[in-house]
């Protein structure tokens, strides 16, 4: 399991990489100019991302079974919290569009916001679910 481990923790480094350098070919030397929340939702993403990956490697090496019916049910209560919610955001987006400075950027953010969103429904439903069941 070490090397599945290692084999992640390469991989995660690489595509930061190749997107770090992505960003740099089409940005030259100015990196932050207008995406300092597109680059900080990335990577909190990647992060929360990684995380779960790791927590996922740990059960599967405990014999914990990935998928049960409580994992499930999770799923689909977080999917349907988590598209409730980016519709309300995306409702926001476009009312204040006049605060972007252009349209990728509003649609970048609010692509990565709903990502960000689906995690952060997913934590909450799951100890919801957690709290119920004790």
């Amino acid at each position: 399991m070490k090397t599945k481990r290692k084999t992640l923790m390469i991989t995660s480094i690489l595509i930061m990489g190749v997107i770090w350098g992505f960003v740099v070919l089409q940005r030259g030397t100015n990196l932050f100019h207008g995406l300092d929340l597109i680059i900080f939702l990335i990577i909190i993403i990647g992060a929360i991302a990684f995380i779960n990956a790791l927590k996922k490697d740990k059960e599967e090496k405990e014999g914990i079974p990935t998928e049960d019916e409580m994992t499930t049910q999770i799923k689909y209560k977080s999917g349907y919290y988590a598209y409730l919610y980016s519709m309300y955001m995306w409702l926001f987006i476009f009312l204040l569009k006049d605060k972007f400075p252009d349209v990728e950027t509003m649609l970048g953010g609010g692509i990565l916001l709903s990502a960000l969103i689906g995690f952060i429904v997913k934590i909450i439903v799951k100890r919801n679910l957690n709290e119920k069941s004790n």
